[in-house]
């Protein structure tokens, strides 16, 4: 029998979706919350911040006692971040360890093999290493790509201000899509379902949906004229990998590899066995991203 989840230590609580996680956290009224914080700042009442140097396993290690969770939702480069915070947690006796994955499903053959996940893979072949060790539990969270964050950024190909879109492939394939509030209430939920959501990746999604259809939206709410450019993602890809390996890399060099596998159906599509039910989400209906789109299309025309 799973032991109940009340102590929480969240690393990574600023961030995008640590945020999230963190309000998510916090609105379930039934966990303890220590933020892990790389130096002094003011988070939400009702949490408890330790200042930790997140380079030291004894520190880590001596932060963590008496947890019965932890929540990674650090983004930086350097895997040895998450590595020490794994092994820390382990160290000390903390029943369950959430990676900071939150993207495609690390099962899928490929997904793993290209270095933009380079991070996630050795997190993951970190846990599963404690948990076959029985030091340690551990859950992933594949929620496919950050609905609202993507559009907001332009990560999705869709500029508002120019009207024009960037299509990943042919723009067909569907797949996995979710708002970061809805990565974040996930995230608490998993906690209380500690059980079935043992030692295993938790499937959640907002919506189902390809690039065009996302674009037909883009090109509803917001009217006028757009420009759209297909694009052949494989030489594309290709060339990400060469500049990769020559040291010539930028920004694009990594996002290129995940547009890459929106586009590709074998890398990513609907999930086989979806959690949303168990993690108390509710797919969004149509008119609900239409709002969402709507919204940034108006902030983006400021």
């Amino acid at each position: 029998m799973s032991p109940t989840i009340r102590n929480v230590a969240l690393a990574g609580a600023s961030g995008n979706v640590g945020a999230q996680v963190l309000n998510a956290l916090l609105a379930v009224k039934e966990f303890n919350v220590t933020i892990l914080s790389r130096s002094p700042r003011s988070f939400p009442a009702g949490t408890h911040v330790r200042v930790v140097d997140f380079t030291s396993i004894d520190e880590l290690s001596a932060t963590l006692t008496g947890q019965d969770a932890v929540i990674d939702t650090t983004s930086s480069p350097d895997v040895e971040t998450s590595l020490r915070l794994i092994e820390a947690a382990a160290k000390v006796g903390v029943y369950r360890f959430i990676t900071s994955d939150f993207g495609l499903d690390p099962e899928l053959p490929g997904v793993y093999d290209l270095p933009v996940f380079g991070r996630k893979k050795v997190s993951y072949e970190a846990v599963k290493k404690q948990a076959a060790e029985n030091r340690m539990t551990y859950t992933l969270i594949s929620c496919g790509a950050f609905l609202d964050w993507c559009l907001s950024t332009g990560f999705a190909g869709l500029n508002f201000q120019e009207k024009t879109t960037w299509i990943f492939g042919d723009g067909n394939n569907v797949h996995p899509w979710t708002a970061l509030e809805d990565v974040g209430k996930a995230t608490a939920n998993v906690l209380l379902h500690p059980q079935e959501t043992l030692n295993r990746p938790v499937y959640i999604h907002s919506v189902f949906m390809s690039q065009n259809q996302l674009f037909d939206i883009a090109k509803e709410v917001s009217g006028g004229e757009w420009v759209a450019t297909s694009n052949d993602m494989e030489p594309i890809l290709q060339k990400a990998l060469e500049d990769l390996r020559s040291g010539n890399i930028s920004d694009a060099t990594f996002v290129v590899q995940i547009q890459y596998c929106l586009a590709t159906k074998a890398l990513a599509h609907p999930w086989e066995s979806d959690d949303n039910r168990l993690v108390g989400l509710e797919e969004w209906r149509w008119e609900k991203v239409k709002a969402l789109v709507q919204d940034i299309a108006n902030k983006k025309a400021v």
